[in-house]
């Protein structure tokens, strides 16, 4: 919705997607009611109409918001001017950095407030891989030079595994042993090491 707003309003807007974003990553889509929203926003519910013209399209915003640069991030997987093991390793990269920008999603996959929490994720990730899937795959294909297809989706879906165990558990056990190994130059390596095939 296109809206000359002050920046007083532009700081209200913004809240209210920051507000749904959270409510979403933690309490999942049937959570996130006008109502829930206006009130942990500290808005009345007619704000939700004014700035966004239907709950719909604040959630819409709110998913972009949560999705943060991840446009930016698939990108990395078309760029030409990088070999194939480059465009992944910068994809899974900066795949790291945006779990660790939304850790609520990953811990409510082991510890859901709720059954729509946890649904919540599985939305997530399903957005996330079908913008990146085929592009994974292609660029799998170019470095193991693998030509069937199912055999180039069970090593992409090896590679997604891998990136997922790290970030799930860091989010779930902030004690665990895992957290020994997610500094960047680890990481770094952990994804070298995941590619060299």
């Amino acid at each position: 919705m296109s809206k000359n707003l002050t920046g007083k309003g532009e700081r209200i807007r913004q809240r209210m997607i920051e507000t749904t974003a959270r409510i979403l990553r933690e309490k999942g889509f049937k959570a996130a009611t006008v109502r829930v929203i206006a009130q942990e926003a500290g808005v009345n519910i007619a704000s939700i109409k004014y700035y966004f013209g239907s709950k719909e399209e604040l959630i819409g915003y709110a998913l972009d918001y949560m999705m943060g640069n991840f446009e930016n991030i698939v990108a990395y997987l078309d760029d030409p001017r990088l070999t194939p093991k480059e465009r992944l390793t910068k994809y899974i990269l900066a795949y790291f950095q945006l779990a660790r920008k939304h850790p609520a999603l990953f811990h409510s996959i082991s510890h859901p407030s709720s059954a729509e929490s946890k649904d919540t994720y599985f939305i997530y990730l399903t957005l996330l891989h079908n913008q990146c899937w085929d592009k994974v795959i292609r660029n799998v294909a170019e470095m193991t030079h693998l030509k069937n297809r199912r055999d180039l989706e069970l090593k992409s879906m090896q590679i997604f595994s891998a990136i997922e165990f790290p970030i799930i558990l860091e989010a779930n056990e902030t004690d665990s042993f895992i957290t020994q190994y997610t500094d960047m130059t680890t990481l770094k390596r952990y994804v070298e090491l995941l590619l060299d095939f």
